[in-house]
């Protein structure tokens, strides 16, 4: 793609690039919590996604150890190494609310018609030799963003403030765009929230004819099953995905 002449043509390239819609979708990579430059652990993940579902599966080595399903408002989580099941709707007080998870979830697809639009009527001014688009997100509440592009349009960092500009949410870093067989995707993804940075080393990439999606088998009837909005949930998840780290028992 070439370099951008101006802030228009820019959000034209990457609205044309990133926010064409991603009917379905089948990936894999690895995915790892750091903490500066400390390394907390890996899994190798698959994911598949059809319209507004999403599901994860997540390996240590050869043994299945995480899988995730989000249909609609419903998010299940299991821990298969805890024996633990983590399940219920994402509020729409909680950040973004359902539909803002799913975008972070997939951070490249801007096609959702509030993140595009947001995009569209965002205004755009010379940054660094690319350009930074900035507007507000309107979801559940309203999120200040700034989306960084490179010279030929090509996203590098998106901030996403709190509602009503309390701090920022997350950050989302992007890798050098390269070309999967289902189209061109970054390299790589980093969400950064706090002192924490999760990365996702994207290997493959396709969209495949949208069909029907395997989704995560029931939890075993011995397992302990737990609420989303159970104080206890956040504080597991934190210890099962920084594998290695001497964390404290919630």
């Amino acid at each position: 793609m070439p370099v951008a002449e101006s802030g228009a043509k820019a959000r034209a390239h990457f609205l044309a690039s990133y926010a064409g819609g991603e009917p379905a979708s089948r990936g894999a990579g690895a995915l790892s919590l750091l903490h500066g430059d400390v390394r907390d652990g890996t899994l190798d993940v698959r994911w598949a996604t059809e319209a507004e579902s999403i599901v994860v599966v997540g390996y240590v080595g050869p043994v299945r150890a995480l899988d995730v399903t989000f249909l609609g408002d419903s998010l299940f989580v299991a821990l298969r190494p805890m024996e633990l099941g983590l399940a219920g709707p994402v509020l729409a007080d909680e950040g973004l609310g359902p539909r803002g998870l799913r975008f972070l979830a997939r951070p490249w697809d801007f096609s959702p018609p509030w993140i595009r639009s947001a995009v569209e009527h965002g205004t755009v001014e010379p940054w660094g030799d690319g350009w930074r688009i900035a507007g507000v997100l309107i979801g559940e509440g309203t999120s200040p963003f700034s989306l960084e592009l490179g010279a030929k349009g090509a996203p590098l960092r998106l901030r996403i403030g709190g509602s009503g500009g309390r701090g920022t949410l997350v950050t989302i870093r992007y890798g050098e765009p390269r070309s999967y067989r289902g189209g061109s995707m970054p390299r790589w993804v980093e969400w950064d929230r706090g002192p924490s940075t999760v990365r996702l080393a994207i290997d493959e990439y396709s969209r495949p004819r949208p069909s029907r999606l395997r989704h995560s088998p029931p939890a075993d009837p011995e397992w302990t099953l737990l609420s989303l909005d159970d104080p206890r949930s956040r504080a597991l998840l934190r210890r099962f995905l920084s594998i290695g780290a001497d964390e404290t028992d919630p």
